[in-house]
């Protein structure tokens, strides 16, 4: 076994010495045909350099560092200042055109004086040095002659305000002596991927910051939604619903004026003129989304004026309303919002069939009657336009027994009613909106039945009007709308109302 062991190594050994016969390559031309080493020890860098440094030029600075914004630079020459080394911006523009913020120590007439100077602030700056003609952002490379400066140094930067990096990677090395300056960016690995670390963290918190901004200003659906509620509300109660589980009540107040002209004693012409108050509390309740029942009162002041020499006033609670308001199927941008809604009227003020004719003012309608309709409206940004139909049946009243001139009327038979509106609102601000609307009213005859007398029957009847309102919105949960009507059938008569609708959520 001892004799198989030593035989293989005598013919390894014969082998080696065969190789070394057969090659005619020296060390040196080993080490021109290479390529740059792949590593670089800490003593390859600090090594001094040699009597024949690179570059020509008169003067030299030793940088720390390249950015792309002024700031940046601005903020590390602070740094430097605080360690008590005096350090300055150069600016300079790279191949791209883009302006570069070098970081500078010092003005040396040497690569000597630069290299001892470096050596002595290597312990104190964190980040690596290079040496650069004073003029340039060239870094000046130490080594024997035959090193090319332009083609192997270029600066290239990062974006978003990171650290700019001096690219110095030599594509082959001429001669045994390394450039010195070769690696620059691997000499401290660790504290150039902190710094890249930490200025991808600080942008990272720019733009969650400018997205949080984003958010904030964008306005969503529930805004937009509650927008145009607050149009179509402004508009008519009849448009719009109240959310599932929330209270909503409604404080109203209108004005209303009525003139024309009566002839007295056959010869003698009066000026009349009706002025009515009337104050309105309503309560609405949500069961669903899509369904709303609600309730009424009204409370009105009535003041009658015949000439200068006639008047009369009452006050006394009108008819009590209740309603409902449905909605069949859920609105989207394309398709209009579709709202069923009806209410019953109940009499409880002064009704105009238990008063003393000519002597007293009623505040009340007298009879009961059922309403029920249909209102449409639909969002084209940003405008919102609407319309509603509706039709309502009035009940007869019986046993009256009110005296009427020298008639005693027993029976009253209202006709049905039938009326239809449109119009359209628009969106001045988050806070302010008008609206514009039309609406009319058709009546079929009522009949009038007397106990000694022949029956009577007026004839139909007809109105249209024209409203414009302006809604405001106070607060989150209450608005509050203003509107005038001019009715176009009498010139003589107009209305005024303002109502604060407020919003509870249980």
């Amino acid at each position: 076994m001892k004799k198989l062991f030593l035989t293989f190594l005598i013919m390894n050994f014969c082998s080696l010495i065969a190789a070394s016969s057969g090659s005619t390559q020296s060390i040196q031309d080993i080490i021109d045909q290479s390529s740059a080493p792949e590593d670089s020890s800490a003593d390859v860098f600090e090594t001094p350099p040699t009597s024949e440094a690179a570059g020509s030029s008169d003067s030299f600075a030793i940088q720390a560092g390249t950015f792309f914004k002024e700031a940046d630079a601005n903020d590390q020459v602070i740094d430097l200042n605080t360690k008590g080394i005096d350090a300055y911006i150069f600016q300079s523009v790279n191949s791209k055109g883009d302006s570069v913020y070098a970081t500078r120590i010092g003005k040396f007439s040497s690569y000597q004086a630069a290299w001892d100077e470096k050596q002595r602030l290597d312990a104190d700056v964190e980040t690596p040095l290079l040496i650069t003609q004073f003029e340039s952002l060239k870094p000046v490379e130490a080594g024997t002659a035959g090193f090319s400066l332009s083609d192997r140094t270029g600066v290239s930067a990062g974006s978003m305000g990171t650290p700019a990096t001096t690219e110095s990677w030599p594509a082959s090395a001429p001669d045994s002596t390394p450039d010195l300056y070769a690696f620059t960016d691997k000499a401290n690995p660790l504290t150039a991927l902190q710094e890249k670390i930490e200025s991808l963290e600080r942008e990272v918190q720019k733009l969650r910051d400018e997205t949080g901004i984003r958010e904030q200003l964008q306005v969503t659906e529930e805004e937009i939604a509650a927008e145009e509620e607050d149009i179509l509300e402004a508009a008519g109660r009849e448009y719009t619903l109240t959310r599932e589980g929330n209270i909503k009540l409604s404080y109203g107040i209108s004005y209303s004026y009525s003139g024309y002209d009566a002839i007295r004693a056959s010869s003698r012409v009066e000026d009349v003129a009706d002025h009515t108050i009337r104050n309105s509390l309503g309560v609405s309740y949500g069961l669903k989304d899509n369904f709303t029942v609600g309730t009424s009162i009204p409370f009105i002041y009535k003041y009658h004026d015949v000439g200068t020499i006639d008047s009369m006033d009452v006050s006394d609670l009108g008819d009590l309303s209740l309603s409902w308001k449905f909605q069949p199927f859920k609105t989207t941008s394309d398709k209009p919002s579709i709202i069923l809604n009806g209410n019953f009227g109940i009499p409880v003020g002064r009704s105009p069939y238990e008063i003393q004719v000519g002597e007293e003012l009623s505040t009340a309608s007298g009879i009961y009657d059922a309403n029920f309709g249909a209102s449409i409206s639909q969002t084209t940004d940003p405008v919102v336009v609407f319309s509603s139909v509706s039709v309502s049946y009035p009940f007869a009243v019986q046993s009256i027994n009110q005296k009427r001139g020298t008639a005693i009327l027993d029976e009253i038979d209202p006709g049905m009613g039938i009326g239809v509106g449109l119009g359209m609102a628009y969106a001045l601000s988050y806070k302010l909106n008008i609206n514009m609307s039309f609406s009319y009213s058709y009546s079929f005859e009522t009949t009038y039945k007397y106990e000694n007398a022949p029956d009577a029957e007026s004839g139909t009847s007809t109105s249209a009007s024209i409203r414009i309102g302006v809604g405001y919105k106070l607060r989150q949960n209450q608005n509050l709308n203003f509107s005038i009507g001019i009715p176009i059938t009498s010139t003589r008569s107009f209305s005024i109302g303002m109502s604060t609708p407020i919003d509870f959520e249980l």
